[in-house]
């Protein structure tokens, strides 16, 4: 059983990633920096996910992601608790819990970025996040709060 959030949950997501490359390579390569923050009030976590090629290459605990990377996707432990419970029911995400919609007017989960060019990789590359969150579906999971 993985704790979420942690690099070791991260970790298994991309187990489970690398034992399907060649469905993510349908999806086409992505190079982009993903930070994610789960929490708040002083008590978020940051993690930041290198996606290259097919696949996430490093995975790490950050005080503040969105030093490092192109956009953030920021949102309390019961939303991401939320999608990633329904897509562990559902085996993907039903229409309201993907992570495109849950990032529309910033709730549940809010998107940020540097700039507008830096955004466009939420969007350009959203097929493959989405798939990569997908595998969670085979990790079991344990939500702890920070």
């Amino acid at each position: 059983m993985s704790k979420f959030p942690s690099v070791e949950w991260f970790q298994a997501v991309n187990q489970r990633v690398a034992q399907d490359k060649e469905r993510f390579k349908l999806l086409g390569y992505v190079d982009a920096n993903v930070g994610i923050k789960i929490g708040g009030n002083g008590a978020a976590k940051g993690y930041l996910l290198q996606f290259a090629d097919y696949g996430v290459t490093d995975v790490r605990e950050v005080d503040e992601p969105a030093a490092e990377a192109d956009f953030v996707i920021e949102g309390s432990l019961g939303a991401w608790s939320e999608m990633i419970e329904n897509i562990r029911q559902n085996g993907e995400p039903d229409l309201e819990h993907t992570l495109n919609r849950l990032t529309m007017a910033g709730v549940p989960l809010k998107l940020t970025a540097g700039d507008q060019m830096q955004e466009d990789l939420f969007y350009r590359f959203n097929q493959s996040f989405q798939a990569y969150f997908n595998e969670a579906a085979a990790v079991p999971t344990e939500f702890v709060a920070s």
